[in-house]
């Protein structure tokens, strides 16, 4: 063993007064160094690095404890052994305070061949502890490397949905490192933001396909489910501990530096690794193409970060970030790729957890697809996947709407239990009556509908149909349901017909059905065949008469519960008014407006939206709180007055109409009114 080889011993004692002792028994083994006081001590261990320190009790200058506390606070001195002398009569008195630091002691006087074993233990012991230090390190490293690889395929997992966004994520984290390292950023701060951004938006798994591909203008109900992924995502990641701070950037990512984002924090509020990624990801998205839009240049994009400097955007980081844009950094394609070199080291776990992963998403996706009780679509995500289906101009298929009859009094007579049976009979009549590609939803209650995709023939749909009903028929009966039936309204479209969309065959199936119901119910009967004059009027400029109104929403059912925003207009209304004045018994009125222009029967359609908004303009201003208002059609407005009587009603409908004439500079629309009183149920 070379001497630069040997372990390297520092011996403090007072004076020095044994050097050549140490010398004799331990020279050949170990490399040397003396210090007559405590400071020296720790002035040359800090030089030196011993392998070991060994210290007389009769150093006066510095207590033992202080030396070794002042040596350990040093990097790389922190596990350093000690070995002290001690005095037989020095153990007694100074063992106590001495213990809990860890060291080693001998007893003076000294015995070579006790202190040498003593030496090699203790330095069997450090090698040990930097094996075992070397071994955690690694298996540090290995975890490290799994949870990368963990978080750049839940990064991937989640862009892929969006067929427009892949690489996002990964290109929002290259551009958040590299403004990490602009603004001087040490490497586990610059990492712990990299992995932060991997992670921002993989709330999206709670956001629908349809709507992340979205090519046209989000409605309001679909930006609020877009901007619920960062509270989704937040509390997916809430309990990652090994990211820190990455709860609050997931969440607050989509804040405005003036307060005006989601949810309204503003300035140094918003967490720091928040504020950048806000800059990265809203570059990475306008240099990006989307479904609703191209791309924009890299000019475009450093004009709209500058744009929203100070505003929406913290104003130190868009600086930072221009400056890097400007001297010219740029993440393509081979960008990405190398992100992912992790990939080749533990492949067959990450192909594992994506295949979890997107099995998980399907599952939650699923689970909001599908009514709890039935497993058949709600009615969203069915009308979505029949719009869908019928984007196609040659696309063809029929439209069964379906309704059971008297089933509320199946609930009131048998209670809510029987009341579940009876759907579950009814929606195995309907599995043995459809295609494993037909399209099937429980609308809400005791209404179902099914779409056949490619069914035009007339023979084959009624057959259809009078399967359901038949089979049906047998299963009420053998619960014991004799009262229950079910209505069948039916709509086809055909190859090559002008556009038709779910809305206008629910609205036309729908007009078959209350066809049924005005005719006996417990039968089906099909849009086609239904007198001309029954139809009514089809178009922008749909009309109906109060009496037409009070019929169907009277027809409907209500159902207990929260209102179920899939419900048409008079649904709406109807659970309402049913809610209302079966619990309280009180008067309700109901009041329908219209508009109409006898001067000239071709109207604009802007003209009338205008005279319409002036309309429900004047009846916001004239409502009291609890009152209810909702268009019927292009030219009708109706209004609920909670506990009011008919006379009461009156006055409020011509305030109504004096402050539309009040509101309205055209004098061309003429404004009329019916009213009629609400029958309350009786007991």
């Amino acid at each position: 063993m070379t001497m630069q080889n040997k372990p390297h011993l520092l011996i403090a004692e007072k004076g020095k007064q044994n050097t050549v002792q140490w010398k004799e028994i331990l020279r050949k083994s170990y490399r040397l160094s003396f210090a007559d006081s405590g400071e020296q001590a720790v002035e040359y261990a800090m030089r030196i690095r011993p392998d070991i320190i060994i210290l007389d009790k009769s150093l006066h200058d510095l207590g033992i404890k202080d030396v070794i506390e002042e040596i350990r606070q040093s990097e790389g001195l922190e596990e350093v052994p000690a070995l002290i002398l001690l005095s037989r009569e020095e153990c007694d008195s100074e063992l106590e305070e001495l213990l809990p630091l860890g060291v080693d002691f001998i007893v003076k006087p000294i015995i070579p061949v006790i202190l040498l074993a003593r030496i090699e233990r203790m330095l069997e012991m450090q090698e040990l502890r930097r094996n075992l230090e070397a071994e955690m390190e690694k298996q540090r490293e290995q975890i490290s490397q799994l949870s990368l690889q963990s978080i750049l395929t839940i990064a991937q997992t989640v862009d892929a949905r969006d067929r427009y966004a892949k690489g996002h994520s990964i290109r929002v984290a290259l551009y958040c490192r590299e403004i990490a390292q602009k603004l001087g950023w040490g490497k586990n701060d610059t990492d712990n933001l990299y992995y932060i951004a991997l992670l921002h938006d993989i709330g999206n798994i709670a956001v629908e396909d349809a709507v992340l591909n979205k090519a046209s203008a989000l409605t309001e109900e679909e930006y609020e489910q877009v901007k619920e992924h960062t509270e989704v995502g937040s509390e997916m990641v809430k309990n990652t501990s090994f990211i820190y701070g990455i709860e609050d950037a997931v969440r607050y990512h989509h804040e405005h530096y003036d307060g005006t984002g989601y949810l309204g924090l503003s300035g140094e509020k918003i967490p720091l690794a928040a504020r950048i990624i806000a800059v990265a990801d809203a570059y990475e998205a306008m240099t990006s193409d989307r479904a609703y839009r191209k791309k924009m240049t890299e000019e475009e994009a450093k004009e709209e970060l500058i744009r929203g400097r100070g505003s929406q955007f913290d104003p130190v980081f868009v600086d930072a970030f221009l400056e890097l844009l400007n001297e010219g950094l740029s993440v393509d394609a081979k960008s990405v790729e190398n992100a992912f070199d992790s990939e080749k080291v533990i492949g067959e776990t990450g192909d594992l957890l994506r295949q979890v992963f997107n099995e998980t998403v399907q599952e939650a996706q699923t689970e909001r697809e599908r009514d709890s009780l039935t497993g058949f679509l709600i009615r969203k995500y069915f009308e979505e996947k029949v719009n869908v289906f019928l984007h196609h101009p040659k696309a063809s298929g029929t439209f069964f709407m379906m309704d059971l009859d008297n089933f509320k009094a199946v609930n009131d007579t048998y209670g809510h239990v029987m009341g579940d049976q009876l759907i579950m009979a009814f929606a195995e009549v309907i599995r043995e009556n459809t295609r494993e590609n037909d399209y099937v939803c429980r609308i809400g209650g005791d209404e179902f509908a099914i779409f056949f995709p490619e069914l035009n023939k007339e023979r084959v749909i009624r057959k259809r149909a009078e399967n359901i009903i038949r089979l049906f028929s047998e299963k009420k009966t053998e619960l014991g349901c004799e009262e229950c039936s079910v209505s069948i309204g039916i709509m086809t479209k055909y190859a090559n017909q002008e556009k038709v969309d779910c809305t206008i065959l629910y609205d036309n199936a729908d007009k078959a059905l209350y066809y049924v119901k005005n005719n006996g119910k417990d039968d089906y009967h099909m849009y086609a065949d239904i007198p001309g004059e029954e139809k009514g009027t089809s178009g922008y400029f749909k009309q109906m008469d109060l009496k037409q109104l009070m019929r169907k929403i009277q027809e409907r059912k209500y159902h207990h519960g929260a209102y179920a925003v899939e419900y048409d207009r008079f649904a709406y209304i109807y659970q309402f008014i049913a809610r209302n004045i079966e619990r309280s018994k009180q008067e309700v009125q109901i009041i329908l407006f219209t508009l109409q222009d006898k001067s000239n029967p071709d109207i604009l359609e802007d003209e009338l939206e205008d005279a319409l908004m002036i309309l429900e303009t004047a009846i916001v201003r004239s409502l009291r709180r609890g009152d209810v208002t909702t268009r019927l059609s292009a030219m009708q407005q109706i209004v609920v007055l909670m506990d009011t009587n008919m006379e009461n009603g009156k006055i409020v409908a011509n305030r109504i109409m004096n402050k539309y004439k009040a509101l309205s500079s055209d004098n061309r629309f003429i404004i009329s009114y019916d009213i009629t009183e609400v029958p309350v149920k009786k007991a």
